[in-house]
C-alpha cells in the first residue's frame, strides 16, 4: 500500500513539473463542495446495482466541504488536474425495509490527479466548456460498520488505497476569467477494503492566463 501511495505522490508531482514546462499556459483554480456517493457501484447490500438511483441525492449523496483543484493546460483542449478532497459520509446505501442505512460520519479523505481533454464541439459556444478525464487517485475512509478492514471492536481507522478514476465534467465561463464547473468521477478500487465510489463536485473557477505559480 505505501509503494502505490508513494507511486501516485510521484505521479503528482511529475505532473505538476510537466504542467510547470508549459510557460504561459493558463492555470485554473477551483474550490467549492463534494458529493460522495457509494451505493451506485454494483456492490452487495447495503450497496446496490451499478448506476440504481443515481440521482437520489437524499438517500445517498454525502455532501461535504471542501474540495480544491488546480489545473494547468497544456494546449486548448488538454489539461492536467490535482485536487483534494474532504468529506464526512453519513449515507452508505439502502436494505430492502430502510431505504437509507446510515454510519457514524465517516471521515473521507480524496486526492486525485488526472489528465482531461475538452470536448468542446459538443456545443456551439465559448461559455460552455464539456471535458472528459482519467488518472489516479488515493482515497481513504474510516472504518465503520460494512468497511471494516480490523477485526478488533471499535476500530476507526482511515483505511486507503489507490483508485483508477475516469471523469466527465462541464465549465460554464461567465466571463474570461471566472466560471462554474462541475465534475463526476467514478473511482475504482480494486481493494475489498476500499469501496467503489461516485464523487460529483462543484465549485467556483478562477482562471489565470500567465501565472508564475513555481
Amino acid at each position: 500500500m505505501r509503494k502505490v501511495f508513494l507511486s501516485l505522490c510521484s505521479i503528482v508531482f511529475g505532473l505538476s513539473a510537466f504542467a510547470q514546462s508549459f510557460g504561459g499556459s493558463p492555470w485554473v483554480f477551483e474550490a467549492g463542495f463534494n458529493a460522495v456517493n457509494v451505493y451506485s457501484v454494483g456492490e452487495d447490500a447495503p450497496q446496490g446495482p451499478f448506476l440504481d438511483e443515481f440521482f437520489n441525492v437524499t438517500d445517498h449523496w454525502n455532501i461535504g466541504l471542501p474540495t480544491v483543484k488546480v489545473a494547468r493546460y497544456i494546449n486548448d483542449d488538454v489539461f492536467l488536474s490535482v485536487r483534494a478532497s474532504f468529506n464526512k459520509l453519513r449515507k452508505w446505501g439502502e436494505f430492502t425495509d430502510d431505504p437509507r442505512v446510515e454510519v457514524d460520519k465517516l471521515t473521507y479523505l480524496g486526492f486525485d490527479a488526472m489528465i482531461n481533454t475538452n470536448i468542446n464541439n459538443l456545443f456551439e459556444s465559448e461559455n460552455f466548456e464539456p471535458f472528459v478525464g482519467a488518472g489516479l487517485g488515493y482515497t481513504w475512509i474510516q472504518e465503520g460498520t460494512y468497511n471494516m478492514l480490523s477485526a478488533a471492536n471499535g476500530t476507526d481507522d482511515l483505511v486507503g488505497a489507490a483508485t483508477i478514476n475516469a471523469s466527465v465534467g462541464l465549465k460554464y465561463w461567465f466571463s474570461e476569467t471566472i466560471g462554474l464547473s462541475w465534475e463526476t468521477t467514478y473511482k475504482h478500487s480494486f481493494e475489498d477494503y476500499l469501496t467503489k465510489h461516485w464523487q460529483h463536485s462543484l465549485g467556483i473557477i478562477f482562471k489565470i492566463e500567465d501565472c508564475t505559480c513555481y
